[in-house]
């Protein structure tokens, strides 16, 4: 929630999301509607401190609040990396790294964490790519005559 309250442009186009039947049935705009049934007094104290706050006009913070309660998740992602972009970070390991208090520890933590994961990728892939191959040598395909 607090990424809803963060300062966002409005205008920054947004992220592509893959279109479903239920992306085409229900919208921001249905989302909003459910809202302001459910708790009227709770919907307009929100539109109305996001005009306030962020100097919108009423169209734009329903808007705004619509994408929010669809996707949540989808909009705290797509808020951070409009901050991300805004304050000249490269990717979200530079503005971690540069936002710490101890940026050579941070950065050493992410690298460990990297590596300690990649090496178990690739564990599990070998380990999978063998069995397959031992499952295929045991039982090899016989075509149908």
């Amino acid at each position: 929630v607090s990424a809803f309250t963060s300062n966002v442009n409005v205008n920054v186009a947004p992220i592509m999301r893959k279109t479903t039947s239920l992306n085409m049935v229900f919208g921001p705009k249905q989302a909003l509607a459910i809202e302001r049934r459910k708790n009227p007094q709770v919907f307009e104290s929100t539109i109305q401190g996001l005009m306030t706050s962020k100097r919108l006009s009423r169209e734009q913070a329903e808007k705004r609040y619509g994408e929010f309660l669809l996707d949540p998740d989808g909009f705290a992602l797509k808020a951070s990396a409009v901050e991300r972009k805004e304050m000249g970070y490269k990717n979200w390991i530079d503005q971690a790294v540069k936002k710490s208090d101890d940026p050579e520890a941070t950065q050493k933590r992410i690298d460990d964490f990297t590596a300690k994961n990649r090496l178990k990728g690739i564990a599990i892939m070998g380990f999978f790519s063998a069995a397959v191959l031992a499952y295929s040598a045991t039982n090899p395909y016989v075509p149908p005559v």
